[in-house]
């Protein structure tokens, strides 16, 4: 293992430290386990990337063919 430091703000740390001993783990491991979600995110969902919401993607599973869009967006 490798050991980093990092600043956060006291909010935070405090957010950590509760969230830690309700799963019962330490916050280095809430920490580990949070870098690994997101570095094992391959593709980000609207619900999980703001940026990807706003460029008009849609919430999982809503598709649209080619040709449809009109249909999906006025009701046609």
């Amino acid at each position: 293992m490798k050991t980093i430091s990092i600043t956060i703000d006291e909010y935070l740390n405090d957010a950590a430290r509760l969230e830690a001993k309700r799963r019962g783990i330490s916050k280095s491991e809430l920490i580990r386990r949070g870098l690994l979600h997101m570095l094992q995110d391959d593709a980000p969902t609207a619900d999980d990337d703001p940026w990807t919401a706003l460029a008009g993607f849609g919430p999982e599973g809503v598709t649209v063919e080619p040709g449809e869009i009109d249909d999906v967006v006025y009701g046609t």
